[in-house]
């Protein structure tokens, strides 16, 4: 069974859930969290250098990490891909917008927000991030108020990488709303067959860090 490293809360980690829902592979999740610096622990590590999740660990011990390789990895075979170069580089282009115009401005603040002990001690960052986060709104809704989806006519991987920090947009302070494009876009991307909620757990098995893992190593 696969073995998805991540918590419910990750919205890079919930792009793995949607394409592993989408294709309905089972497996299993591992609570490795950011906010208790478990990535950074050795034993994690040891599965994925980078100390970032998500990660997917497939049965065979390959190793698959970043959402967007994990969204390629298991759309290759599935109508959220395609065999067209031209459609292909535009769904990269669209996900390589998400990981450094949307993502860096999004989910910062949302993590700001919500993840950090002190958020009014974040002020002036979430003020810098603000306009840098409007502007890549402001792109998706050029885009989304002539068409329904990102990157090509239907549904792809493109949609799938930009959905979860978009969804959560109004969490850090932005009226959806004010974005109908966008706000259309949400419910389509809300109805493609076997779409599951953000914080929903779609694992057959939940498995602490420590269950996993074991104790700690010796110093």
């Amino acid at each position: 069974m696969l073995t998805l490293f991540g918590t419910l809360d990750s919205g890079n980690v919930y792009k793995a859930q949607l394409i592993l829902a989408r294709v309905g592979a089972d497996y299993r999740r591992v609570d490795v969290a950011q906010t208790r610096n478990e990535p950074r622990d050795p034993r994690f590590l040891a599965v994925n250098p980078m100390g970032k999740v998500p990660v997917v660990l497939r049965e065979d011990g390959h190793v698959i990490s970043e959402s967007g390789a994990i969204l390629y990895h298991f759309a290759g075979s599935s109508d959220l891909w395609s065999k067209d170069r031209d459609t292909t580089t535009e769904i990269l282009r669209w996900m390589f917008f998400e990981q450094y115009s949307h993502e860096p401005a999004l989910a910062v603040m949302r993590y700001l927000r919500h993840f950090t002990d002190h958020p009014d001690r974040h002020a002036g960052r979430f003020a810098e991030l603000e306009p840098q986060a409007r502007r890549a709104l402001g792109v998706m809704e050029s885009r989304l108020s002539g068409h329904d989806w990102l990157a090509a006519e239907g549904c792809t991987i493109a949609d799938f990488a930009l959905y979860p920090y978009t969804h959560t947009a109004g969490s850090v302070g932005f009226d959806v709303s004010r974005f109908p494009g966008i706000e259309r876009w949400l419910e389509r991307v809300e109805s493609q067959p076997r779409f599951v909620p953000f914080g929903y757990e779609g694992a057959v098995e939940t498995l602490s860090f420590a269950e996993y893992f074991g104790s700690e190593p010796e110093e």
